[in-house]
């Protein structure tokens, strides 16, 4: 293998059997979040059960002033397979549920954003209409 080689090697994009994918809910805001697990350098070993184990927190992007701590717990055999999981703050979502679940989560977010202009256009219209009758009460010469 060349140098040039083990650069490219390098900076590749990792490999799909060293990686695991967690998609989950936030429980407070609905935003989906993904994660990486990294099966080679995340994992710990649990030498009693001979399993290894993972703990991620993950917080969300906080664009809508969420920041929820999900915590998420992952168990895997000593062959790196899946044998247990656990969530606090959220739960877990299938991959193929992830582009519906965000879809859903971004139209609820937009119609809230509309809903909260609706509320600041009402909330100006009635301020300048209580400035008008105040200044047409008390005139100023």
């Amino acid at each position: 293998m060349s140098f040039l080689d083990l650069i490219k090697k390098a900076f590749s994009s990792p490999n799909s059997d060293r990686n695991y994918w967690v998609h989950v809910r936030c429980d407070r805001c609905g935003e989906v979040i993904t994660a990486r697990v990294d099966l080679y350098n995340d994992l710990s070993m649990d030498f009693d059960v001979k399993q290894y184990r993972v703990h991620k927190v993950l917080v969300g992007t906080g664009r809508y002033h969420c920041f929820q701590r999900i915590e998420v717990t992952l168990v895997f055999d000593k062959n790196k397979r899946l044998v247990d999981r656990s969530i606090h703050g959220g739960t877990f979502l299938a991959p193929e549920d992830v582009a519906e679940a965000k879809a859903a989560y971004d139209r609820a977010m937009q119609e809230a954003e509309e809903a909260r202009k609706a509320r600041l256009a009402k909330l100006a219209a009635r301020a300048s209409e209580s400035e008008a009758k105040e200044s047409l009460s008390n005139p100023q010469f």
